[in-house]
């Protein structure tokens, strides 16, 4: 009888540690994910100077020059290295700042390959990172980070280097309907699960 409610003990507490740790696991991954929406919001409204000669605000351009980017580069890419690497540390800002080139396809290809600070996904998730390619020019793309889903199949974004409704571009939070972006293949999805 002790020999059965040893065991029964010993598998409670162990149910109760699995269930501890994913829990765990699942806030860290949603506290990632809420860190990366809530500091590319904080961009939202910033624009660029015509043909990607430079930004508005003098702030923000410094912090997307030390993200590599420079005047005439198309800004995107650099915009979402900016975001992580800000909230990156240790090991961590050691990657993002070697995966996050100023390239989508580059950043696509450097990221192929699962490592503990990031996944792919089949289905996007908030706060991931969605990787566009274009279909009349595959050498170029697009990049924006997932902020939910919306109806028939529209879908919102934080987006560098895109329109602004009023004209320009800019750091743009939108909703993207099912065909937006029909002149583009999504690549994938990627998660960022730890940012040190």
């Amino acid at each position: 009888m002790n020999k059965k409610i040893n065991t029964y003990i010993y598998y409670s507490i162990a149910s109760i540690m699995l269930v501890s740790a994913i829990i765990l696991i699942v806030r860290v991954f949603r506290n990632v994910s809420r860190a990366i929406l809530k500091r590319a919001k904080k961009y939202v409204g910033n624009r660029e100077i015509y043909g990607n000669s430079g930004f508005e605000n003098a702030a923000f351009e410094n912090k997307m020059r030390s993200a590599g980017w420079y005047q005439g580069a198309e800004w995107c890419n650099f915009f979402v290295k900016m975001v992580v690497c800000e909230l990156a540390k240790g090991r961590a800002l050691d990657f993002f700042k070697k995966a996050l080139s100023g390239s989508t396809q580059q950043t696509w290809r450097n990221l192929q390959t699962p490592s503990e600070f990031h996944e792919i996904l089949k289905k996007p998730q908030k706060g991931c990172l969605i990787i566009y390619r274009r279909k009349s020019d595959p050498a170029h793309g697009h990049i924006e980070i997932y902020s939910g889903t919306g109806k028939n199949g529209s879908y919102s974004v934080i987006s560098g280097n895109s329109n602004f409704p009023t004209g320009g571009q800019g750091v743009v939070s939108k909703l993207r309907t099912a065909t937006e972006m029909n002149g583009y293949d999504i690549l994938g999805y990627i998660k960022i699960k730890k940012l040190k």
